[in-house]
């Protein structure tokens, strides 16, 4: 664990990002009716999980309070990835299998899926490859992370923020209709074999945010994360202006990573083809190194599709 840590915050704040977040904080308001509440079930098994002497009994008793959440994590527990000598019919024994953070991902991704999320923002792709790109995005950062960092808390709040990390994909044509088909005109007209610009820049240029700056004001203003997770929810693509970069450079690492294998609901276009190797005083740590990323996010690819069969 790296000493000191109490949390991440901006190393730098400019006015002009203060007033891009209470413009999204408003613009977030004004759609407030079509946005996904924090689930309910999420809220209180979250509430669970964070006490110091986890009750798997009263865990398991809230998770069958939903019979969909209890089936998947049942089938979770059951499925090649995890299957241990025996079939298993407890919830009790699924989540002593599949752990924490599978836990939180399986409930996020139902309870959002119940919510019937727009999908325009994906700009043709589906809800499957968005939910893959983030599990894998999360497991990945979190796989880099603990590298640094073995404090539970970080970790849980590296995959929290992982998960949430392109929300604000799903949210901006809600937010900007205008600069967001603009956005997507540009991406369709893009040259293949020119240099072609990220999603993040192409953002920037079109709707002056980008999506992951979306993602941090929705995971302070409406589901009320932590100031640590919003903070890495919405500047992971800037890495040097959070304090401590490393956490951030976890996420942006893993996204980096699943987009250059293909994993990723982004239009080819606006992909990462290739990491960089990073200088030792970036902050990234262990992630300058591309193949060190690649590995940690890659060994999770089973994983994922068991979360998501």
């Amino acid at each position: 664990m790296m000493d000191g840590f109490s949390g991440t915050n901006r190393s730098t704040s400019s006015v002009a990002e203060e007033h891009d977040r209470h413009v999204i904080a408003a613009e977030l308001g004004k759609v407030a009716s079509l946005l996904p509440p924090i689930p309910e079930i999420l809220f209180k098994l979250e509430r669970e999980l964070s006490i110091e002497y986890l009750n798997v009994n009263r865990l398991a008793n809230l998770i069958r309070t939903d019979p969909s959440l209890a089936g998947a994590v049942l089938k979770l527990g059951n499925s090649p990835f995890f299957r241990g000598a025996r079939q298993i019919t407890e919830v009790e024994e699924a989540f002593q299998r599949i752990g924490k953070d599978n836990l939180r991902s399986v409930t996020t991704m139902i309870a959002l899926a119940k919510h019937n999320l727009p999908t325009k923002g994906l700009m043709g792709s589906q809800m499957h490859d968005f939910w893959k790109h983030a599990m894998l995005v999360a497991a990945g950062a979190v796989q880099i992370a603990k590298t640094v960092h073995k404090d539970r808390e970080v970790l849980d709040q590296v995959w929290t923020a992982g998960l949430l990390h392109d929300m604000g994909a799903l949210l901006a044509p809600l937010l900007y209709p205008d600069p967001w088909n603009q956005a997507f005109r540009q991406i369709l007209s893009m040259d293949t074999d020119g240099v072609a610009d990220s999603m993040v820049q192409v953002y920037r240029m079109n709707l002056g945010v980008d999506h992951a700056r979306i993602s941090g004001v929705f995971a302070e203003k409406a589901w009320r994360m932590s100031p640590t997770t919003s903070v890495l929810a919405g500047y992971w693509p800037d890495p040097a202006t959070v304090d401590p970069p490393f956490v951030a450079w976890a996420i942006h690492r893993a996204d980096q990573v699943a987009q250059s294998i293909g994993i990723c609901w982004q239009p080819p276009k606006t992909r990462c083809l290739e990491l960089e190797i990073l200088e030792t005083d970036s902050g990234a740590g262990p992630a300058c190194d591309p193949a060190f990323c690649k590995a940690s996010v890659e060994r999770h690819i089973p994983l994922v599709e068991a979360l998501l069969s």
